[in-house]
């Protein structure tokens, strides 16, 4: 399936319901980039209790079926 703009913002809205199940978490942002054989989605959470961000980077890949992490 290519990654138009309707599926970029299907991710974007899953990924921002699911991290808002935990009180402790907030989105700040969800990138999405097509890649030669999947796409690399990166969100920039915030840990609310101490005010600590960080940014994790998820590399999915259609070809082999696997998900990676950076």
């Amino acid at each position: 399936e290519p990654l138009t703009e309707e599926v970029q913002q299907a991710i974007t809205d899953d990924i921002t319901r699911i991290v808002s199940y935990d009180p402790r978490l907030a989105v700040g942002q969800v990138a999405v980039h097509q890649q030669d054989s999947g796409f690399l989605v990166e969100i920039t959470l915030s840990y609310i209790p101490n005010n600590q961000t960080e940014t994790l980077a998820l590399n999915f890949n259609g070809a082999n079926k696997t998900l990676t992490t950076n």
